[in-house]
């Protein structure tokens, strides 16, 4: 009895491996599994074997490759919104090395045996026959109805829904997952179009006053810090320094609008109407430019192309514009010192106008190590999370360095430091605990960012404790600087105590920030 078992497995492992590698698709790929849709996978495999066994070898190892290849990511971050795919577009070499290596190890593991199982259920087709009869011809196509009518299901059902059929509807992973890469590189290119054509075009703002209490104002935009890493909001490591006795006042409870830089920051500086839309050419370059504003803009982040991302579309409306990396071929990591003889060099130059100065470090971007310029000096938790909190005081040390730059030139000044996003806890509580992007299923940690205002006049240290949305940043502002523009309240002002309801966007759409999970910081206990 047990040998007939045996040569039963034996004689179908083929068929028996490839509905373990079918039911395996859905998790490998993200995208959420379902049985008829797993049923359909495996009959398209199946149907495509008893035609022909090449057909097979080429679909399959295509949809192999895909595993093997987004199966790293995917464990980490989860199925890719189009947000993740603008990134991939506007990231650059030596970016796309500190993602590969960001990554931990098991998850290339885990790749690397897929792309062995795979290997064997391709061997095990090259030895399998089926025979060529009306009997077997028959069977085939019921297959491959059963396949196609599983695949279609969806697709059909949604279509009132959807108001067009959608392949990224079906529960065929197979199907489903490349149709969805496609919608959201459609997506996305749509964007960027549209942001081509709306960011130069007239801003229609109507400034009535312009009245800036400060010569100089500095906008220094943070990379990847959630506040409660810094010693600033009660961290027990002292990695803030200058920021924990700096005269001027610190927001807490400020929240970014979303979980990475390009989709957090485009919600900050341009003007929206309603949760969707972009008035694109109405911006915090176009408002400062209106108002009589000289401005800045010096960049240590990547720029890919000609000035190809949607942030770098903006600092490019700016009178002077500087970037450290310059493109693709641009592979070396620069520290965020860097910026400070760019930053020297202009405010040294005399200017008759207000100026703002816009900076864009690097900060705390993933791979933090590589952020360091000298050796992890921490000993907190593990070495990520110790170069982590290191990140932290090497921009608090850059703070220090340019408001000590603005007190020597004598003219008056303001500083505005936040950070574009937080980040959240991977692999909680094991050895290969790490912080990353909220790519998907973002949690509070991922919106919960520093904040700081620190001017030339301020002659005490203050912390606000108020909830403060990022989607009001044009309001504070055009206040920050002295300007009254019709369609912006003038009386918002970011150091008021009055709290702002707070609503993010998760990568799909605006929702109440209090619906969030709560994502604790590591301890060493």
């Amino acid at each position: 009895m047990i040998l007939k078992i045996i040569l039963f497995f034996k004689q179908y492992a083929f068929e028996w491996l490839l509905m373990l590698f079918s039911v395996g698709i859905p998790f490998a790929l993200d995208m959420g599994p379902a049985f008829y849709g797993i049923l359909a996978t495996f009959f398209i495999f199946l149907t495509l074997r008893r035609l022909s066994y090449w057909s097979f070898f080429v679909v399959f190892l295509f949809v192999l490759i895909t595993c093997v290849l987004f199966l790293p990511q995917i464990i980490w971050f989860g199925h890719p919104p189009v947000t993740m795919i603008g990134a991939f577009f506007e990231t650059d070499l030596q970016e796309s090395k500190e993602f590969v290596q960001s990554l931990p190890l098991y998850s290339y593991a885990i790749s690397l045996l897929t792309l062995l199982f795979g290997g064997y259920i391709l061997y095990l087709g090259k030895k399998k026959t089926y025979l060529h009869n009306k009997k077997q011809n028959l069977i085939t196509a019921v297959i491959a109805i059963l396949a196609i009518g599983l695949t279609l299901y969806r697709p059909l059902a949604k279509m009132k829904e959807y108001q067009a059929f959608k392949w990224s509807a079906s529960r065929t992973a197979i199907i489903s997952f490349y149709a969805s890469i496609y919608d959201n590189i459609q997506e996305y290119q749509a964007l960027k179009e549209e942001l081509s054509k709306g960011i130069e075009g007239t801003p229609a703002w109507q400034i009535t006053a312009t009245q800036p209490p400060y010569q100089n104002y500095v906008l220094i935009i943070g990379e990847s810090v959630r506040k409660d890493y810094m010693h600033l909001y009660g961290f027990p490591e002292e990695n803030t320094p200058f920021l924990d006795k700096a005269y001027g006042t610190v927001i807490d409870g400020y929240t970014a609008t979303a979980p990475n830089t390009t989709a957090s920051l485009l919600r900050s500086f341009m003007q929206m109407k309603g949760d969707k839309d972009f008035i694109y050419a109405n911006n915090l370059i176009s408002l400062a430019k209106n108002a009589g504003f000289e401005t800045f803009w010096l960049s240590n982040q990547g720029l890919t192309g000609e000035f190809d991302t949607p942030i770098a579309k903006l600092a490019f409306l700016c009178d002077h514009k500087e970037f450290t990396k310059k493109g693709d071929y641009a592979s070396m990591n620069y520290h965020d010192s860097i910026l400070l003889p760019l930053f020297s060099k202009y405010l040294h130059k005399k200017s008759h106008s207000p100026r703002l100065f816009i900076l864009h470090i690097m900060g705390s971007h993933v791979n933090f190590e590589s952020r360091l310029e000298h050796p992890i000096h921490y000993n907190y938790y593990n070495r990520k999370i110790s170069a982590y909190i290191q990140t932290i005081e090497q921009t608090d040390t850059l703070l220090k360095d340019i408001h000590e730059l603005l007190q020597k030139n004598g003219d008056s000044f303001s500083i505005l430091y936040f950070s574009d996003h937080g980040l959240m806890t991977q692999d909680r509580n094991s050895m290969f605990t790490s912080l990353t992007h909220g790519d998907t299923n973002p949690n509070k940690a991922c919106y919960q960012v520093p904040f700081v205002l620190l001017s030339s006049d301020d002659t005490q240290h203050k912390v606000v404790k108020a909830n403060k949305s990022a989607f009001r940043f044009l309001d504070g502002f055009a206040h920050w600087l002295g300007i009254q523009e019709a369609s912006l309240r003038s009386d918002y002002d970011f150091l008021s105590p009055k709290n702002d309801t707070l609503k993010v966007f998760n990568q799909y759409e605006n929702v109440p920030f209090e619906r969030l999970e709560e994502d604790e910081i590591m301890t060493n206990n």
